[in-house]
């Protein structure tokens, strides 16, 4: 199976004549006919531009020996457009709708209150037939909220096992990043203690935050959340949320 599968590799990697295939991280469009409910107004989330390794931003698919240290950037399966570009609009679905607010990107809104939120990729790996592992620090940074709570910095990891297949690795690292997301909404709605769990599949539908946040029990600055880890209950994925200390 080890052989078959960088065999397989070996065929992606250096089909320069094949005509390649464009994968793309987001999710599935929303049915025309599917409820939406209305947003919360009470605030707004900002996603900013998102940091990757610098070995990750081309167009090729990387993937990784589970043996070595060795990558293989894949001529025949390329990202349908910039990779961080592509995190960044699937993690910001994704937390707007698992939030039920808006999100508006870089915009700038006089007044309006606004969750910024900076994300720093520092693994993407991509384990043919076996898993993905993403690795990510977030930086929260209110404005506006009333009462006024603290910016923050968490971090947590994921690991997703997928199935031979392209298709298949790029929807594991799609769930990973719908994983990463619910983690990151829980922190906004400062849902993370030692009771916290994420739900399964890493989707909760009880994340909205209100108006008046209540952060979590922690106290001064640099002090931490609880950091206990946090699976996910499916069995064939889990995250562990490492902990979030707060900034100046």
């Amino acid at each position: 199976m080890k052989f078959f599968m960088i065999g397989a590799l070996a065929l992606l990697a250096g089909c320069a004549g094949t005509a390649p295939q464009y994968y793309s991280l987001q999710a599935p469009a929303i049915a025309a006919h599917d409820p939406v409910s209305a947003a919360n107004t009470d605030y707004v989330i900002s996603v900013q531009p998102v940091l990757i390794p610098q070995e990750l931003s081309r167009p090729q698919i990387v993937v990784a020996s589970p043996d070595s240290s060795q990558v293989i950037p894949l001529s025949a399966a390329l990202w349908s457009g910039p990779l961080e570009a592509q995190i960044r609009d699937a993690l910001s679905a994704s937390l707007s709708q698992q939030l039920n607010v808006l999100e508006v990107g870089t915009a700038k809104l006089d007044g309006a209150p606004v969750w910024n939120i900076y994300v720093d990729v520092q693994r993407f790996d991509s384990l043919y037939g076996q898993e993905v592992r993403q690795e990510v620090v977030w930086r929260l940074v209110p404005r506006g909220l009333k009462p006024a709570v603290p910016a923050r910095v968490c971090s947590a990891q994921v690991r997703v096992a997928v199935d031979e297949g392209m298709s298949n690795l790029v929807a594991g690292h799609r769930r990973a990043l719908d994983l990463l997301s619910a983690a990151i909404a829980n922190t906004i709605a400062g849902k993370y203690d030692n009771r916290s769990q994420l739900s399964r599949g890493g989707t909760n539908s009880n994340t909205r935050t209100p108006s008046s946040w209540q952060a979590p029990s922690d106290t001064g600055s640099g002090s931490q959340v609880s950091a206990a880890n946090q699976p996910s209950s499916a069995s064939d994925a889990a995250l562990q949320f490492r902990g979030c200390a707060r900034t100046a």
